[in-house]
């Protein structure tokens, strides 16, 4: 592995194995902590987006833009056997929460798991039913007099983050969307700090994609922006999906074309992989794109927004799993395609 892919490693797995729902959790300092060494200004801001700022030597303002948060729950009731009850936070399949471990992220992270009834107990038309969020329970083990000194109603859950090294370059851990994007900006970060920016870059990890939006509405009005990338994560390879539903691993950023992309932005995305040799791969759009430009493209007098996509195995799960490689090659095409802005 070579000293780019290794720097990489390290980068996403501190932020993966951070966590981050709506305002909670740690990832924001950790993120904070990995880009002050090489921007010229970094903060946290009150709507907890992190923000840092690379000035460059011609006056062309552009947004780099990947969300922060991650999807998780939140804390509904606390039941007097010790029981947490719970509820979805930006979307995740039913199907899969039985058996998970789980991290409160109360006055101290506490740790649980998604209780399910054994099969010898189900009924038979139980055995043939998914258990909707509402009615499963996180078991911490924990009296429930000691548990409400440490959690309250409100308090948000995520999954428990293992970061495991898969054959090659392959890596599996949650929070992959969006924190696969978070590192390939660091790495963009990285580089122009050497090199020097041709533009003003202002990377903005967005809060609360996964819900509101919030974080991307405030700084693409905030900023004087004259364009915008988006990077977030799309789908890999799944058994049963058609062409088209799906993109490989290790075959290169994936780079969208739609409606709400401008013509020119694609263009010169492509036309900057093709002089690079970068390998990329192309998805049709037809109308909004399901991340962060949605919000930023429209925003003001409308902002040019084009964006860029990160193919991951299993999204909106505990387990989901990207290519180093791709990340790396995304951080490659984003860098030269400012240059040539």
């Amino acid at each position: 592995m070579n000293d780019n892919l290794t720097n990489l490693d390290g980068i996403l797995e501190r932020l993966c194995v951070a966590n981050g729902v709506g305002y909670a959790g740690d990832v924001k300092n950790v993120l904070l902590n990995e880009i002050k060494p090489f921007t010229d200004e970094a903060r946290i801001f009150p709507d907890g987006s992190v923000y840092g700022l690379i000035k460059g030597v011609n006056n062309i303002n552009v947004m780099l833009a990947c969300h922060i948060d991650e999807i998780g729950f939140v804390v509904t009731d606390i039941e007097d056997n010790g029981f947490l009850r719970f509820k979805q936070v930006g979307g995740c399949d039913d199907r899969i929460l039985p058996g998970q471990e789980m991290i409160i992220l109360g006055r101290k992270e506490i740790r649980g798991y998604v209780g399910a009834k054994p099969p010898h107990l189900m009924k038979k038309e139980e055995a043939d039913k998914v258990m909707k969020t509402d009615k499963l329970f996180i078991d911490t083990g924990m009296k429930p007099e000691v548990l409400k000194k440490f959690v309250s109603f409100g308090d948000f859950i995520c999954f428990a983050g293992y970061y495991d090294k898969l054959q090659g370059d392959l890596r599996s851990v949650k929070a992959l969307d969006n924190r696969s994007s978070i590192a390939c900006a660091v790495l963009v970060l990285r580089e122009l700090s050497k090199l020097g920016s041709p533009v003003n870059l202002h990377f903005v990890a967005t809060n609360q994609e996964e819900f509101s939006g919030l974080g991307a509405r405030i700084h693409s009005y905030r900023l004087n922006l004259d364009y915008c990338v988006v990077i977030d994560v799309t789908h890999g390879e799944y058994p049963g999906l058609s062409e088209g539903e799906y993109f490989s691993l290790n075959k290169g950023p994936v780079i969208a074309r739609g409606a709400t992309i401008p013509q020119k932005l694609f263009r010169l995305l492509t036309q900057s992989a093709i002089a690079s040799e970068i390998p990329y791969q192309i998805e049709p759009l037809p109308s909004y794109t399901g991340t962060d430009a949605d919000t930023i493209a429209f925003n003001k007098e409308g902002i040019p927004t084009c964006v860029l996509g990160i193919p991951i195995r299993y999204m909106h799960t505990p387990v989901e799993v990207v290519c180093l490689k791709d990340i790396e090659r995304t951080s490659r095409l984003v860098i030269e395609f400012i240059k040539k802005l």
